[in-house]
């Protein structure tokens, strides 16, 4: 999560930057919204019933949901369009005068973010509107 550029230029190709921001909100206000839903709960009925419970362990999983998605897709391997990609902003990173690590057929997204957030911290911002 802390690896991916959070770019206006990556939105529309990635969904990681819907699930970074969803994830962090969710990271900030899902324990406020289980403590005010626990208060009301106890409040209106006097007890805590099982569909409550229910409602409530959804509502404190869900930054952990997005914490394991972005887990899990941080290992996926690249499709080959994104090697393909991958080494063309490498090579454009080398002609800046970056060494950068090579992107193989085995790359992974962590792979990838991580190139991608050295490569908009160097280059110029014409390479990614083409």
């Amino acid at each position: 999560m802390r690896s991916w550029p959070m770019v206006p230029e990556l939105a529309s190709r990635f969904p990681e930057n819907r699930v970074i921001k969803a994830t962090r909100f969710a990271i900030m206000w899902m324990p406020v919204v289980a403590m005010v839903t626990a208060a009301a709960q106890l409040k209106l009925m006097g007890q805590f019933s099982a569909p409550f419970w229910a409602q409530w362990l959804f509502i404190v999983t869900l930054p952990l949901q997005g914490l394991y998605w972005l887990g899990w897709r941080a290992v996926q391997p690249l499709p080959l369009p994104l090697v393909n990609w991958c080494k063309e902003v490498r090579q454009r990173l080398i002609e800046a005068g970056c060494d950068e690590a090579p992107v193989t057929a085995r790359a992974q997204y962590q792979h990838m973010a991580c190139l991608l957030d050295r490569a908009f911290k160097r280059l110029d911002r014409a390479f990614w509107r083409q």
